[in-house]
């Protein structure tokens, strides 16, 4: 789908934070040999009477660039009959395959590059890549490991590794990675920085400090660094990060997006100092360059959901079962407690925490362009499809997407909440889903997404003004899938969890049909990896000291509230 501007795009995963898919790294590693000279005397498709490496290594990439995924195939085979001595043929024909959804194309590619070499680092990687996609984790993991003993001593091939091993949710393995690329390269801020990103995601606190830390005693202005300690330790008189980070501040370049970061930091380090009118003069910078870096057409948003309602005007009968599938949908806003009931459910005996999937839309991606190709030009198309998509087809696509990441337990859940978009289409795809949607205080969901960095999704919530239109925008799309399938969503709100949360519970697992088990209001204890905003908050047992957070801010956030108020929408 094209046109992802909005929550619509997806969510804040891994490769938010870690640049990008492996796959994707080894292209922009192919893409960095592209000289600037090279650029400007070269044109895409221009005939090469004798062409050399670096000129089938241009065309490639200028092809992929502009996502023409035939075009880079067909350059890539003339590679491989040019230069078959070389990997590149193979490699980024590989991709090019798996970019265009050409999974077992992809991985035959690269399995015969290996035959010749199978030492071969990135091909290694890139057969992971392919196998994952294909469902074969274990397979796929056992690859990485190889990539990974190949890459022993290069810093960078191990990075690429443990990038992989945390999309592929096998995050201890990527540790383990991450300390062999530290002892490989000991000074290496940014994978210092990565490994601190994966001991806060398993629960490490303290080790994930010790890294950031190690950062900035190689660079002590790094603003993530900075930053990553304001988050992980509430920040206090005698113990805060603020007078580093107004440093820092004052030293960063102009147009820096080192500025945007460190206001995020000193938002929350004097939030936590109870420096009220400090943090929100912070806040409302880092807003603002952020909402500067991305397009967002409110307009454009209230159509697509416009035009969802239009797709599905009825109440539905309940459809047939075709899968035996009772997966469970966490949907709602972000930072709504979307991952603290995931946590629970997740400490569930039978119940297999999936993470936040793009199974779902990639799946609608598919049968949408197989069928109507034209409307991938753009989210209003796919919109408008929608209603007419069969359940049983979009059931078949998301559980082969998913297949690697729903576990081995009997039930598993989704938290990619974006899905609140799809509800109808969920529960004509799998009738014996659940959906969960997570409510929270108008005003305390908006700051909280306000307050929080999503790495260019949820562009809405960079401009007070456009994140009141979305969430009335958002509120109207829920109040009609409560029209259309009565009775079949639960709205669970965070309130209610934070502040009767063995109810709360029991009443979430009586609706998933699950028995109550004690480990559920033991959600801090769950080993399980956290990727999102949320990881420090949810290894804590309960609390409430965020609810009326954004009371703090009544007068800043009054003509939010006007907004809402004028919508309808009760905010006391």
């Amino acid at each position: 789908m094209t046109e992802y501007n909005t929550v619509s795009e997806q969510h804040n995963t891994w490769f938010q934070r870690f640049c990008c898919m492996s796959a994707t790294k080894i292209y922009q590693d192919w893409t960095r040999w592209i000289t600037p000279a090279m650029i400007k005397t070269k044109q895409v498709g221009y005939p090469m009477a004798t062409p050399t490496l670096p000129d089938f290594q241009f065309e490639i990439g200028a092809r992929m660039a502009r996502l023409d995924w035939a075009g880079a195939s067909a350059f890539a085979a003339g590679c491989r009959a040019a230069w078959p001595a070389d990997s590149a043929g193979w490699l980024l024909g590989s991709m090019a395959a798996l970019f265009a959804d050409n999974k077992v194309a992809a991985l035959a590619l690269v399995e015969e590059r290996l035959l010749t070499d199978p030492s071969d680092v990135q091909c290694l990687l890139q057969k992971a890549e392919c196998l994952l996609a294909l469902g074969r984790r274990s397979e796929a993991l056992s690859a990485a490991d190889a990539a990974a003993l190949q890459g022993a001593k290069e810093p960078l091939a191990l990075d690429a590794v443990g990038t992989f091993l945390v999309y592929a949710a096998a995050h201890t393995r990527a540790l383990e990675v991450y300390d062999r690329a530290v002892e490989a390269a000991p000074r290496d801020a940014k994978i210092l920085g990565k490994r601190a990103e994966i001991h806060r995601f398993l629960g490490n606190f303290e080790l994930s400090a010790l890294d950031h830390e190690a950062v900035l005693a190689i660079s002590p202005r790094d603003p993530e660094a900075l930053k990553g300690l304001a988050e992980l330790r509430s920040q206090s008189p005698d113990r805060n990060s603020v007078a580093a980070m107004e440093s820092a501040l004052a030293a960063a370049p102009a147009g820096s997006e080192d500025i945007t970061v460190l206001h995020y930091g000193l938002a929350k380090s004097y939030e936590d100092l109870g420096e009220y009118a400090a943090s929100w003069r912070h806040l409302s910078a880092a807003n603002r360059l952020q909402r500067e870096q991305f397009q967002y057409d409110p307009a454009h948003e209230r159509a697509v959901i416009a035009r969802i309602i239009a797709a599905f005007p009825n109440v539905e009968p309940k459809a047939r079962d075709s899968t035996g599938e009772r997966p469970i949908f966490i949907v709602g806003l972000p930072r709504t407690g979307t991952t603290l009931v995931e946590r629970i459910l997740g400490s569930h005996s039978q119940v297999h925490s999936a993470g936040e999937l793009q199974a779902l839309s990639e799946a609608i991606g598919a049968v949408i362009d197989a069928r109507a190709p034209d409307l991938s030009e753009g989210w209003l198309g796919y919109a408008s499809a929608l209603g007419g998509l069969d359940g049983e087809e979009i059931a078949r696509e998301y559980l082969a997407r998913s297949r690697s990441r729903r576990g081995d337990r009997p039930r598993f859940s989704d938290k990619q909440t974006a899905n609140f978009f799809y509800c109808g289409l969920i529960l004509r795809a799998f009738p014996e889903a659940r959906i969960v949607h997570l409510t929270r205080h108008p005003l305390a969901a908006c700051y909280a997404i306000y307050k929080t960095r999503f790495f260019g999704t949820f562009t809405f919530g960079n401009d007070l003004n456009e994140l009141g239109d979305f969430y009335i925008d958002y509120r109207r799309l829920m109040a009609h899938w409560h029209r259309v399938v009565p009775g079949r969503i639960l709205d669970l709100a965070y309130e209610d969890v934070v502040t009767s949360l063995e109810p709360t519970t029991r009443r979430l697992l009586d609706y998933g049909n699950l028995p109550f088990e004690p480990a559920c209001l033991e959600f801090h204890r769950n080993p399980a990896a956290t990727m999102t905003a949320s990881s420090v908050q949810v290894r804590k047992p309960i609390y409430d000291s965020s609810l009326q957070q954004w009371r703090h801010y009544a007068a800043e956030l009054k003509p939010l509230r006007a907004r809402l108020e004028a919508a309808g929408i009760q905010i006391d």
